[in-house]
Protein backbone atom coordinates (compact mmCIF):
# COMPACT_ATOMS: atom_id res chain seq x y z
CA UNK A 1 0.00 0.00 0.00
CA UNK A 2 1.32 2.99 -1.19
CA UNK A 3 1.02 6.85 0.94
CA UNK A 4 -2.09 8.51 -0.56
CA UNK A 5 -1.70 11.86 -3.52
CA UNK A 6 -0.97 14.94 -1.41
CA UNK A 7 0.31 13.71 1.22
CA UNK A 8 3.69 12.69 3.03
CA UNK A 9 4.26 9.99 5.36
CA UNK A 10 8.14 10.18 6.91
CA UNK A 11 9.36 7.59 9.19
CA UNK A 12 12.51 7.75 12.01
CA UNK A 13 13.76 4.80 12.78
CA UNK A 14 16.95 3.01 14.49
CA UNK A 15 18.77 1.72 17.60
CA UNK A 16 18.15 2.92 21.05
CA UNK A 17 19.51 5.88 21.67
CA UNK A 18 20.30 7.16 17.85
CA UNK A 19 17.75 10.41 18.45
CA UNK A 20 15.09 9.76 16.83
CA UNK A 21 12.61 12.00 19.01
CA UNK A 22 15.04 14.33 19.27
CA UNK A 23 14.96 15.03 15.39
CA UNK A 24 11.06 14.18 15.06
CA UNK A 25 10.89 17.11 17.48
CA UNK A 26 13.03 19.25 15.02
CA UNK A 27 11.16 18.43 12.07
CA UNK A 28 7.55 18.78 13.14
CA UNK A 29 8.49 22.43 14.43
CA UNK A 30 10.44 23.05 10.46
CA UNK A 31 7.32 21.71 8.80
CA UNK A 32 4.99 23.62 10.95
CA UNK A 33 6.95 26.78 10.67
CA UNK A 34 7.03 26.66 6.52
CA UNK A 35 3.55 26.99 5.66
CA UNK A 36 0.09 26.59 6.81
CA UNK A 37 -0.91 24.75 4.29
CA UNK A 38 1.05 21.18 6.17
CA UNK A 39 -1.20 19.45 8.55
CA UNK A 40 0.99 17.65 10.98
CA UNK A 41 0.38 14.41 12.94
CA UNK A 42 3.11 13.27 15.04
CA UNK A 43 3.37 9.83 16.17
CA UNK A 44 5.44 6.92 17.38
CA UNK A 45 5.16 2.49 17.84
CA UNK A 46 4.73 0.92 19.93
CA UNK A 47 1.41 2.98 20.67
CA UNK A 48 -0.32 3.18 23.95
CA UNK A 49 -3.33 1.31 23.10
CA UNK A 50 -4.52 -2.60 23.75
CA UNK A 51 -1.52 -4.04 22.21
CA UNK A 52 1.32 -1.11 22.31
CA UNK A 53 0.44 -1.42 25.68
CA UNK A 54 1.13 -5.36 26.50
CA UNK A 55 4.34 -4.46 24.06
CA UNK A 56 5.78 -1.96 26.17
CA UNK A 57 4.99 -4.01 29.69
CA UNK A 58 7.29 -6.72 27.72
CA UNK A 59 9.80 -4.28 26.87
CA UNK A 60 10.38 -2.64 30.44
CA UNK A 61 9.91 -6.06 32.55
CA UNK A 62 11.63 -8.33 30.63
CA UNK A 63 15.57 -8.79 31.05
CA UNK A 64 16.45 -11.24 28.59
CA UNK A 65 16.47 -9.97 25.17
CA UNK A 66 15.88 -13.19 23.56
CA UNK A 67 12.57 -14.12 25.07
CA UNK A 68 9.04 -13.63 23.50
CA UNK A 69 10.13 -12.79 20.19
CA UNK A 70 7.05 -14.45 18.79
CA UNK A 71 4.96 -13.04 21.21
CA UNK A 72 6.47 -9.52 20.16
CA UNK A 73 6.23 -9.75 16.52
CA UNK A 74 2.31 -10.74 17.12
CA UNK A 75 1.81 -7.45 19.39
CA UNK A 76 3.83 -5.02 17.14
CA UNK A 77 2.08 -6.21 14.11
CA UNK A 78 -1.72 -6.07 15.61
CA UNK A 79 -0.67 -2.78 17.57
CA UNK A 80 0.67 -1.39 13.70
CA UNK A 81 -2.64 -2.54 12.03
CA UNK A 82 -4.94 -0.68 14.84
CA UNK A 83 -2.49 2.10 14.34
CA UNK A 84 -2.90 2.63 10.61
CA UNK A 85 -6.28 1.88 10.89
CA UNK A 86 -7.81 4.07 13.26
CA UNK A 87 -5.09 7.09 12.88
CA UNK A 88 -2.17 7.03 10.01
CA UNK A 89 -4.32 6.30 7.26
CA UNK A 90 -7.55 8.48 8.13
CA UNK A 91 -5.57 11.66 8.55
CA UNK A 92 -3.56 11.01 5.64
CA UNK A 93 -5.78 10.61 3.09
CA UNK A 94 -8.40 13.37 4.69
CA UNK A 95 -9.42 16.07 1.97
CA UNK A 96 -9.17 19.74 3.48
CA UNK A 97 -9.51 21.94 0.39
CA UNK A 98 -5.10 22.50 -0.50
CA UNK A 99 -3.45 20.99 2.38
CA UNK A 100 -1.06 18.56 2.48
CA UNK A 101 -1.41 15.48 5.23
CA UNK A 102 2.36 14.64 7.20
CA UNK A 103 2.21 11.94 9.14
CA UNK A 104 5.62 11.61 11.30
CA UNK A 105 6.32 8.22 12.60
CA UNK A 106 8.66 7.68 15.68
CA UNK A 107 9.88 4.13 14.86
CA UNK A 108 7.42 1.48 12.27
CA UNK A 109 7.82 -2.08 10.77
CA UNK A 110 11.85 -1.32 10.62
CA UNK A 111 11.95 -1.96 13.89
CA UNK A 112 9.88 -4.98 14.10
CA UNK A 113 11.57 -6.84 11.12
CA UNK A 114 15.37 -6.09 12.77
CA UNK A 115 14.51 -6.05 16.38
CA UNK A 116 12.74 -9.28 15.99
CA UNK A 117 15.05 -11.19 13.78
CA UNK A 118 18.10 -9.95 16.07
CA UNK A 119 15.33 -12.19 18.45
CA UNK A 120 16.02 -15.26 16.78
CA UNK A 121 12.96 -15.08 13.99
CA UNK A 122 13.09 -16.08 10.09
CA UNK A 123 13.87 -12.85 8.50
CA UNK A 124 11.56 -13.60 5.66
CA UNK A 125 8.95 -14.57 7.89
CA UNK A 126 8.72 -11.31 9.95
CA UNK A 127 8.99 -9.50 6.68
CA UNK A 128 6.19 -11.46 5.15
CA UNK A 129 4.22 -10.35 8.29
CA UNK A 130 4.90 -6.35 7.35
CA UNK A 131 4.85 -6.28 3.72
CA UNK A 132 0.76 -5.18 2.99
CA UNK A 133 1.19 -2.39 5.93
CA UNK A 134 1.27 1.41 4.51
CA UNK A 135 4.76 2.28 2.86
CA UNK A 136 6.54 5.40 3.75
CA UNK A 137 7.55 8.46 1.32
CA UNK A 138 10.39 8.18 2.62
CA UNK A 139 12.08 6.43 5.91
CA UNK A 140 15.59 7.72 7.65
CA UNK A 141 17.40 4.98 9.58
CA UNK A 142 19.31 7.09 11.90
CA UNK A 143 22.89 4.78 12.44
CA UNK A 144 24.92 5.14 15.47
CA UNK A 145 27.91 2.78 17.08
CA UNK A 146 27.07 0.85 19.70
CA UNK A 147 29.09 2.14 22.24
CA UNK A 148 27.93 6.01 21.61
CA UNK A 149 24.20 4.67 21.69
CA UNK A 150 24.80 3.01 25.31
CA UNK A 151 26.36 6.25 26.58
CA UNK A 152 23.65 8.04 25.14
CA UNK A 153 21.20 5.90 27.28
CA UNK A 154 23.46 5.44 30.40
CA UNK A 155 23.21 9.76 30.65
CA UNK A 156 19.67 9.69 29.37
CA UNK A 157 19.23 8.03 33.11
CA UNK A 158 15.88 5.61 31.60
CA UNK A 159 15.39 2.56 33.24
CA UNK A 160 17.41 0.03 30.96
CA UNK A 161 14.75 -2.20 28.91
CA UNK A 162 15.21 -5.55 27.56
CA UNK A 163 17.46 -4.59 24.01
CA UNK A 164 19.59 -2.85 26.16
CA UNK A 165 22.40 -5.20 26.08
CA UNK A 166 25.55 -4.63 24.01
CA UNK A 167 26.00 -8.10 21.67
CA UNK A 168 21.70 -7.55 21.65
CA UNK A 169 22.35 -3.68 20.25
CA UNK A 170 25.31 -5.10 17.74
CA UNK A 171 23.34 -7.38 15.68
CA UNK A 172 20.68 -5.57 15.50
CA UNK A 173 22.94 -2.29 14.46
CA UNK A 174 23.86 -4.58 11.61
CA UNK A 175 20.09 -5.61 11.08
CA UNK A 176 19.10 -2.32 10.43
CA UNK A 177 22.08 -1.30 8.21
CA UNK A 178 20.97 -4.35 5.99
CA UNK A 179 17.29 -3.30 5.60
CA UNK A 180 17.53 -1.85 1.77
CA UNK A 181 18.80 -5.11 1.12
CA UNK A 182 15.45 -6.92 1.81
CA UNK A 183 12.99 -3.92 1.33
CA UNK A 184 12.14 -1.82 -2.03
CA UNK A 185 11.03 1.19 0.59
CA UNK A 186 12.90 4.50 0.03
CA UNK A 187 15.22 4.42 2.96
CA UNK A 188 18.03 7.13 3.78
CA UNK A 189 20.98 6.03 6.38
CA UNK A 190 21.49 8.77 8.41
CA UNK A 191 24.73 9.47 10.63
CA UNK A 192 23.67 10.21 13.94
CA UNK A 193 27.24 10.16 15.55
CA UNK A 194 27.63 13.82 14.40
CA UNK A 195 25.93 16.73 15.77
CA UNK A 196 22.14 17.30 16.35
CA UNK A 197 22.54 20.01 13.94
CA UNK A 198 24.50 18.12 11.22
CA UNK A 199 22.27 15.07 11.54
CA UNK A 200 18.93 17.22 11.32
CA UNK A 201 20.25 18.85 8.00
CA UNK A 202 20.33 15.72 6.46
CA UNK A 203 17.15 14.64 6.83
CA UNK A 204 15.61 18.44 6.52
CA UNK A 205 17.39 18.40 3.28
CA UNK A 206 15.59 14.92 2.05
CA UNK A 207 12.11 15.77 3.50
CA UNK A 208 12.36 19.34 1.24
CA UNK A 209 12.46 17.24 -1.39
CA UNK A 210 9.28 15.79 -1.31
CA UNK A 211 7.55 19.31 0.18
CA UNK A 212 8.23 21.42 -2.79
CA UNK A 213 6.49 19.24 -5.35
Amino acid sequence: MKTPKNSLFVVLDGIDGSGKSEMLSRLHNYIFSLNKKYRILTTREPTYGKYGAKAREILQKDKNPQKNAGKCLELFVKDRKEHLSSLVVPFLIKKNGKNINVVLCDRYYYSTIAFQSTQGLNLRKVIERNKKFLRPTISFILDLPVGAALERLGNRGDAKEKFEHREFMTQLRRNFLDLPKYLSDNIVIVDASRSKEEVFEDIRKEVIRYLRK
